[in-house]
């Protein structure tokens, strides 16, 4: 029976594979085929958005294209005519920019002839810009040893090679990309493997040792940097400027120069320690592509430094208040009923006193001894003041006056600047204010710096005895405080106000104890230089006035919006906890000493989730229109005011769909809107340098020229203090978009170095809001010019990196608003600025685009901000779009479908669809006023379109589903037919 058995089923098993087996593996096949056609058309269709830059498409076209409607012109010839202008800027901001800390001794010019060595694994590997968003193809780029060579110097081939491919190539630090590198260990070859060959050949070489000390700024970094002291020198390079010296002492090296290549100011009390013996210092900052050609001139004297330092160097970077709280710190209370991003916290309890702002207060009342300021030492935290920077040559200030123009609102400061040195140069005069501080501001904790930069201006080049008279502008309206928790509007108290022209902040604060009858001798040495009474002038206000600056420049009431995020004034905080901020009443008892331990409440809980839309909160309101005939395209809008009854024709035509898709759907796109005849756009990172990735699909063509024009790092464009050259950059920034066809610029970084530490200080400009935002006026204005829609980044308070994506900041109003908005103020109120990119922190418990005070009152009532305002790239759920839209976000940089899933939830809900139509009113407002409109004209049609890679897998996944069904209907039938066979009866009958 058994071997009956299997011979029946060894032929029903062959029976069945003749009648079924074809069909069975087609099936098998075109269903596994079926289901990778559908899944890489689910995954295509999600991330088309990323495939659209990769496969250079875009989503709509343009029908009857008119060549003459073209709104926004290009200033160049040709791709190639334009990169080399820009490769030339990059070049004059560096040279402009870089900033001489240091020159004993003559070190600095050298020959032109020069025999040098460079040490330093940095020394091949210079950076370039900031890994991340930051992050510049450098593959182009000159290095220090070409660059030198360009100017006439020699530069040691053997101690080149032994960086670049011998012994010392394994310490060498990696190089940046977008993805952010750890800082790790900062690279640097231990002494020990120099040969003696090595150590030798520099006595051939000897005009100069220029040693490099480079830190790569990146993305998430911060804590990184605190972790590993990576702002100190570490064991190898303390080594190798010790062994360097003992060169110098023994007459193989005649001088010793460190360039500091670093966005992150080194902790840099090295340069006093006579054990070093070095000559001279020079801070380059990150020197983009072509930019290390403007240091070799600077070295060989071929150009005179002019920069001046955007940030307080300092022997110590933890001496600062704000790096007391510089650590995200868990919720005291924190479970998993709130998201893992919802859990930590940090508090600027430093409130105002960020920067030079903490230093030269504090200095000011040690000197006066008041305060409470203690036995404070100055130089033993600060070794380079904010606004420092040495020439080649010497300037001299005099003839100050200033007058007052009731009319403008102005205080119009005179000086003359005279070039005593022999060598031509340019100088900075900057302008620094001191507000009386009061016995109302210490009753209502109001906090004033002792000086705070108010106004500045660069000279032309001045010949040697050629001198120039200039005229500095200072708007009376900087003069204010914010008065938080007494009048909640800004205020001008009765009393002195003082006026000083100044080399740097420190210089000022010497001026004014000058005016005020001080001298080192009459303070017993604690003033540590006399100033110049001569370079101050006063203006006395005669009454508290609480009106006049209670309203913004457009008319807007000002009054607090940032009560949320002030631990002393928010409604859920538990009851007792509060926060005393530092203040110079009382320095050494309100100084951080350790992280305060707050604790969450149910409020705080509810506020911290995901969505927090209510609709009980809101008035109620019609449902708008949709879907109306009006006729009405966006080209009828070009030029348009805001407020145009014509909008609301526009609008009424939308359908709710294409508010979700051009809301909700904008990772580095905005979709089209067929309704209302409205292109997409293209949307790109920059213009920390325009990154590398701007240009990778640039559909003008000629995209490898365009990689080579990127710029040094904020911080050096800031440095240069020239207000004049910001403009040649945001110009030629708005044709690189131009030519690349972007029409909106994630960009520039506006936010401010609250420390050193900051893992995106190279994105930033400066720890001065109020030279971060008049530099970054001129380039917003410059840049908007062309047609370019810039969104400011990362509206704000994205000071610290570490757990940013959802960090609670808590801070009072005050500082919100001098110290970390004001960089973002001033574009919007002086450069034309429309809007903003969100930063993922949350003020106190809310994300910054879901901020009503913030986004709305603040940005669009004060500011006067009509045009989009964009998420950072949406990476979670609190990054929500009905909160945002509502608070006045208006459209999201969304890699996943969050955004497009939730708003259909509220396609009923009124109160949502209205704040959506005016989202969509400021995305299309923006959209009419950019370079994204050329090529549309009164009869041109514009058509969404799909790419053509998704609809490919979409018909492959149809077609092959389809064959799938055949085939398995077809085995099906096979099976069904077989099941009647003899075969299978005598097999199954058993």
């Amino acid at each position: 029976m058994n071997k009956e058995r299997k011979a029946q089923k060894k032929a029903f098993k062959k029976a069945l594979k003749k009648a079924c087996g074809l069909w069975k593996k087609l099936s098998v096949f075109t269903g596994i085929l079926t289901g990778i056609l559908w899944g890489a058309y689910l995954v295509l269709s999600i991330f088309d958005n990323t495939i659209a830059i990769m496969i250079n498409q875009k989503f709509w076209v343009l029908e009857a294209q008119d060549p003459t409607a073209i709104y926004y012109k290009s200033d160049f010839n040709s791709n190639e005519e334009m990169t080399q202008y820009g490769i030339e800027l990059v070049k004059r901001v560096e040279s402009e920019g870089a900033t001489l800390l240091k020159n004993d001794n003559n070190g600095l010019p050298l020959k032109s002839n020069a025999k040098v060595s460079l040490f330093s694994t940095s020394s091949i590997n210079l950076v370039y810009g900031g890994t991340g968003s930051g992050n510049i193809d450098a593959s182009t780029a000159d290095n220090l040893k070409t660059a030198l060579e360009k100017v006439g110097m020699t530069v040691n081939p053997k101690l080149w090679d032994f960086y670049l491919t011998g012994p010392a190539k394994k310490y060498a630090r990696p190089v940046g990309g977008v993805v952010s590198l750890k800082p790790a260990s900062v690279a640097e070859a231990p002494w020990e493997i120099y040969d003696d060959s090595v150590i030798e050949s520099v006595s051939d070489y000897n005009d100069a040792a220029i040693i490099t000390f480079s830190r790569v700024g990146g993305e998430g970094a911060d804590l990184e940097f605190i972790s590993t002291n990576y702002l100190e020198l570490n064991k190898d390079e303390l080594d190798l400027l010790a062994n360097v010296a003992k060169l110098k002492s023994l007459g193989k090296v005649k001088k010793i120069i460190v360039l500091i290549n670093t966005a992150n100011p080194l902790e840099v009390d090295f340069l006093s320690k006579k054990e070093y013996n070095i000559d001279s210092c020079l801070w380059i900052g990150d020197v983009g592509i072509s930019g290390v050609n403007g240091v070799a001139e600077i070295l060989a004297g071929k150009v005179n430094p002019s920069g001046s330092l955007v940030d307080t160097y300092c022997n110590d970077n933890f001496s600062s208040p704000a790096m007391q709280n510089f650590v995200p710190t868990t919720y005291v209370g924190y479970t998993n009923q709130i998201p893992k991003n919802a859990s930590t916290y940090m508090i600027y309890q430093e409130g105002i006193y960020v920067g030079y702002k903490y230093y030269e207060t504090r200095y000011e009342d040690y000197v006066l001894n008041q305060g409470n300021a203690g036995e404070y030492s100055y130089s033993k935290d600060v070794a380079y003041p904010f606004g420092y920077g040495l020439s080649y040559t010497t300037f001299t200030y005099n003839n100050m006056s200033y007058s007052y123009n009731k009319t403008t609102d102005k205080f119009e400061v005179k000086v003359t600047v005279k070039n005593t040195g022999d060598v031509a140069g340019k100088e900075t005069v900057q302008i620094y204010a001191q507000s009386p501080y009061t016995e109302y501001d210490k009753l209502n904790g109001v906090e004033k710096a002792s000086v705070q930069l108010v106004g500045f201006a660069k000279t032309k080049v001045l010949a040697p005895n050629e001198s120039q008279n200039l005229t500095i502008y200072v708007d009376k309206r900087e003069l204010a405080s914010y008065d938080t928790y007494g009048y909640g509007t800004y205020i001008l108290e009765a009393g002195d106000y003082y006026l000083t022209a100044a080399t740097d902040a420190h210089n000022a604060v010497n001026n004014i104890l000058a005016k005020k009858g001080h001298t080192v001798a009459s303070t017993n040495n604690r003033m540590d230089c006399d100033g110049n009474k001569d370079l101050v002038v006063t203006y006395t206000n005669d009454k508290l006035d609480v009106e006049t600056y209670s309203k913004s420049l457009n008319g807007t009431t000002i009054k607090n919006q940032l009560s949320n995020s002030d631990i002393n004034l928010y409604d859920g905080i538990k009851e007792g906890q509060s926060i005393t901020y530092l203040t110079r009443n009382n320095w050494k008892e309100t100084f951080p000493t350790e992280i305060y331990k707050l604790e969450l409440t149910e409020m705080m809980i509810k506020a911290l989730q995901d969505v927090t839309y209510n609709p009980d909160n809101y008035d109620s309101v019609d449902m708008p229109t949709l879907g109306a005939k009006n006729g009405i395209k966006l080209y009828d809008l070009i030029g348009k005011d805001y407020n145009d009854p014509l909008w609301d024709q526009l609008l009424d035509q939308m359908e709710f769909s294409e508010m979700v898709a051009l809301i909700g759907d904008a990772f580095h796109w905005t979709m089209p809107v067929e309704s209302v005849q409205a292109p997409g756009s293209r949307n790109e990172n920059g213009p920390q340098g325009l990154t590398a990735s701007l240009f990778t699909n640039n559909s003008a063509g000629d995209a490898a020229a365009l990689k080579a024009t990127a710029f040094t790092s904020e911080d050096v464009m800031a440095a240069t203090f020239n207000v004049e050259l910001m403009t040649e950059i945001g110009n030629i920034i708005g044709n690189n978009c131009l030519a690349a066809e972007i029409n909106v610029l994630y960009g520039p970084g506006n936010n401010t170095h609250r420390t050193p530490y900051g893992g995106r200080n190279f994105e930033y400009y400066s720890e001065d809001g109020f030279l971060a935002g008049m530099m970054s006026a001129y380039e917003v204005k410059a840049i908007q010019a062309k047609g370019v829609h810039v969104v400011m980044k990362h509206f704000a308070l994205n000071d610290s990196e570490q757990d940013r994506i959802g960090l609670g900041v808590w801070l009072n109003e005050q500082a919100a608003r001098e110290i970390y908005l004001k960089a973002f103020q001033l574009p919007f109120e002086y450069g034309d600025a429309n809007g903003v990119m969100m930063a993922y922190t949350r003020w106190g418990c809310t994300w910054s685009g879901a901020n009503y005070g913030l986004v709305t009152g603040i940005m669009r009532g004060e500011w006067g901000s009509n045009g989009m305002s964009i998420t950072d790239n949406v990476l979670t759920t609190y990054v929500n779009g009905v909160d945002g839209v509502l608070a006045g976000t208006s459209i999201y940089d969304a890699m996943l479908p969050h955004i497009v899933n939730q708003l259909p939830n509220y396609e009923n809900d009124p109160v949502v669809v209205t704040a959506m139509r005016e989202a969509c009113h400021r995305n299309l407002y923006a959209l009419a006023n950019s370079c994204g409109m050329n090529g549309v004209g009164p009869n041109t049609v514009i058509k969404a379109k799909t790419l053509d890679i998704v609809i490919l897998f979409n018909v492959l996944a149809i077609s092959i589903s389809i064959v799938f069904a055949a085939t398995l209907s077809v085995y099906i039938y096979k099976r069904y037919k077989f099941n009647q066979t003899d075969a299978y009866k005598n097999y199954k009958r058993k």
